[in-house]
């Protein structure tokens, strides 16, 4: 039994879609909000209430685990007792989705969890994924407000250069190493796009693909904080973002690898390519 945990996260909602076109996996999915998913093997699912662990996690084998707004204080009251009860439960594999630099900086929450699964015995993959694509179009960021209405790119990430990320992709490959986890038992793999786009590029290349002038305005983070906080966004996301942005700021999203399309076995989407693919999205303002 696969559980699948985020599914509504850029890759859990991939991999839900993807498995629904995967016959003969069964699979759970783990939800906040099992109603969204009618006619899907869906359990209510939430890490604050430890009542619900063992619905989610009966006859699990291999778990797909995310961080949802990764904090260090989430760490230690979400992440850590939920990776115990599946271990626990006699889940055999987790495949994990991290972030690039996780295994060296103690500053990222994504650490302590890497950390503790490996103390753990179990087996485990770490999908170490760089920036999402599909975040320039989440309901969460909001970004899609302002390329659509303003034609803005509006993120505070400087002249810094970031490596896309398609989710379509990495959810291939999760679903790839679920399927045979001994394969990948105890690898890491550090995933990105196939670009090192600067954000004046990405947003010419929104411009092409939307058939519409985007250009990039290279917010300041107080403009940037001001203008989502005014919007609604919380300020655990505005938090997450800000860490986000300011790593691309000092270039740190910058560094490219090949592991993606190694492991897909063809070359990793490139964002002018998921950016038409996207189009009906951005103009439905379909945000996910």
């Amino acid at each position: 039994m696969l559980v699948v945990t985020g599914p509504t996260g850029n890759v859990g909602a991939e991999v839900v879609r993807q498995l629904q076109d995967t016959p003969g996996v069964p699979y759970r999915i783990a939800a906040h909000d099992p109603a969204r998913f009618l006619g899907q093997p869906a359990v209510r699912f939430d890490y604050d209430d430890t009542s619900t662990f063992a619905a989610v996690l009966d006859g699990v084998t291999t778990l797909f685990l995310l961080f949802p707004l990764p904090h260090p204080r989430t760490v230690r009251t979400r992440m850590i007792p939920f990776v115990d009860a599946a271990v626990g439960a006699g889940c055999r594999h987790i495949v994990y989705v991290t972030v690039p630099a996780a295994d060296r900086n103690k500053a990222i929450p994504h650490h302590a969890v890497e950390r503790h699964i490996e103390a753990s015995g179990i087996g485990y993959t770490f999908l170490r994924c760089g920036y999402f694509m599909q975040n320039l179009c989440r309901a969460v960021s909001t970004h899609g407000v302002d390329i659509m209405d303003r034609g803005e790119l509006f993120v505070p990430g400087g002249a810094g250069r970031t490596t896309f990320l398609d989710s379509r992709d990495v959810a291939r490959v999760a679903l790839d190493v679920l399927r045979d986890p001994d394969a990948h038992r105890g690898r890491s793999y550090t995933l990105t796009g196939p670009d090192s786009l600067d954000l004046r590029q990405a947003a010419a290349l929104l411009g092409e693909a939307l058939d519409r002038p985007v250009r990039y305005t290279r917010p300041s983070l107080p403009r940037f904080w001001v203008r989502l906080a005014r919007r609604g966004v919380s300020w655990d996301t505005l938090l997450f973002m800000t860490i986000v942005y300011t790593l691309t700021r000092i270039g740190r999203n910058e560094p490219r690898t090949d592991e993606l399309a190694r492991l897909l076995g063809r070359p990793a989407t490139s964002f002018s390519q998921w950016a038409r693919d996207y189009r009906p999205r951005f103009e439905a303002r379909a945000w996910s």
